[in-house]
């Protein structure tokens, strides 16, 4: 159960990160994870956190958007 409450948390947190503003799931990744990433560690954050973006977008509590070969994610 307690992985099961982290995930939920990083969702939560992962939704807070967003706005109406159209940001990328490297973008999103700063404040989730920190600046302060080596780039073996910021490949991890960002694709830690393009899993959880494309998660509520299933869920509905986040929209994704293509624009030119650049996908992006906005709250919903």
């Amino acid at each position: 159960h307690e992985l099961i409450a982290h995930h939920r948390d990083r969702l939560d947190a992962t939704a807070a990160a967003l706005s109406h503003e159209p940001a990328t799931g490297y973008e999103v990744s700063y404040p989730l994870f920190g600046t302060d990433r080596k780039p073996a560690a910021r490949r991890f954050a960002v694709a830690e956190t393009l899993s959880h973006l494309e998660r509520l977008v299933l869920e509905g509590r986040a929209a994704r958007g293509e624009d030119v070969g650049r996908v992006s994610y906005t709250a919903a």
